[in-house]
């Protein structure tokens, strides 16, 4: 049971980084025997023993998901990138495929264990305490994010209650009724809820639950987002940030509302040039590479995330000293669209959006190719009562400021696009395919 800070949380910076090369050691001298890096280091042409320090860690090459997917396209079912006995994994998870082929992911008891330590750090670090009563209206399917997370509150000593295999309604009412005081879900869920909660004269403000935590989509740090959350629930979002093949890399504590921890104690974290791949200073934007100190029977080491973040030391009232992660994830690099010689990011277009939009009112970003040239155009649900021509209109002129371009909105019928429980589809790229 997690009772405070683990020792490093506030440590100085040189007590941190003595700690990552005294575990980056540890975890290359593991991987020797692991078939897909050993493979890879000996292509290029490396000794990853001569990695002695930090600053030698850039010596090994960028790793990729395609690599992964490569890996496990050509040895089936589950790849190589496993440093133990195939009878040693007792953990099965995997992506949701929304950028390629689903991705495979398998945990030994002990990397199990560590993932679950770091979804404890997140949800101490967010509020969570052994008297907590946590509710996961999720389905438990094979994504990790949610496992993670009932892990995670398993060793903090909560309450968990699955809610898998209900509807929104009985979910609701079971969170109710067992005096939940925390929710686990992705925040288009969350709303989803609260858009349920009014059709049924269900007063979610007057419920016990008081923190939300949200995986899967960015959520507790969009503004918009965390508005409408927090007057729907009368409750505080908070962010899970987290990827299937590193593990739960940040902590949203109680003190920050616009930024994110790096969990520094089990990962190593390096911002780059997308480009060039150099690193850069704190304070610029660029691609975050992340190496995971404490999962060795299937790690990612210097894992090229294709999230862009901006990394600040500024000290923050919680105590931690770890780095600061200014609005989260800022967008993706992969994602970027190229408007008329402008560089735009779905994330950048959808906070605009979403400010302009009541709860349960849907949309979507779409790219896409015509005459040569890059497009985008919005497609929204306006919700019952509303002016589609009148809201459209609002949208194009919110997002004409925003970006100084003109950029189309189009309004669907009521339950024409997606939803979810888990991450929604808010941005369609049909560039590929033009």
């Amino acid at each position: 049971m997690r009772s405070n800070f683990t020792p490093f949380e506030a440590a100085s910076r040189g007590e941190i980084r003595a700690l990552q090369e005294q575990k980056l050691l540890g975890l290359l001298r593991k991987v020797s025997g692991n078939p897909f890096y050993r493979r890879k280091y000996e292509e290029c042409g490396i000794n990853p023993e001569r990695v002695r320090s930090l600053e030698d860690l850039r010596m090994l090459p960028f790793t990729y998901k395609r690599d992964f997917q490569k890996d496990q396209t050509e040895n089936p079912p589950f790849g190589t990138n496993l440093s133990e006995p195939l009878e040693n994994y007792v953990r099965y998870h995997q992506t949701t495929g929304t950028t390629g082929l689903p991705l495979k992911w398998m945990d030994t008891r002990e990397s199990w264990e560590w993932r679950g330590k770091c979804a404890a750090m997140s949800l101490w670090a967010s509020g969570v305490r052994p008297s907590d009563v946590v509710f996961f209206p999720f389905a438990f399917g094979p994504h990790v994010a949610f496992w993670g997370l009932f892990e995670g509150t398993f060793q903090i000593g909560a309450l968990a209650i699955a809610g898998g295999g209900w509807n929104t309604v009985q979910r609701l009412r079971s969170l109710i009724e067992n005096q939940a005081t925390v929710v686990c879900c992705t925040p288009t869920y969350a709303l989803r809820m609260a858009e349920a909660a009014a059709d049924n004269n269900i007063d979610l403000s007057k419920s016990s639950v008081r923190l939300l935590i949200h995986a899967g989509e960015p959520g507790g740090l969009v503004p918009s987002i965390q508005k409408k959350i927090s007057e729907a629930w009368g409750a505080t979002p908070y962010d899970y940030p987290g990827l299937t093949e590193v593990g739960a890399y940040a902590l949203h504590c109680e003190h920050q509302r616009t930024a994110i921890h790096v969990n520094e104690t089990e990962f190593i974290l390096e911002v780059i040039d997308p480009t060039t791949g150099e690193p850069l200073e704190d304070g610029n934007m660029g691609e975050m590479v992340l190496t995971n100190l404490g999962r060795t029977s299937s790690p990612g080491i210097r894992f090229r995330t294709h999230d862009l973040v901006r990394v600040s030391t500024a000290q923050c009232g919680c105590g931690r000293t770890f780095r600061l992660l200014e609005g989260g994830v800022l967008g993706r690099s992969d994602d970027m669209i190229i408007i008329r010689g402008m560089n735009l990011f779905p994330s950048d277009l959808g906070n605009v959006v979403e400010s302009c939009l009541l709860i349960g009112e849907e949309y979507q970003i779409i790219a896409y190719t015509k005459d040569g040239m890059g497009e985008v155009k919005v497609c929204v649900e306006p919700g019952k009562g509303r002016d589609p021509a009148q809201l459209c209109k609002r949208l194009e002129r919110a997002l004409r400021e925003r970006f100084e371009i003109r950029i189309p909105v189009e309004a669907v019928p009521l339950n024409t696009l997606p939803r979810s429980d888990y991450k929604s589809k808010r941005f369609v790229d049909k560039r590929t395919a033009s």
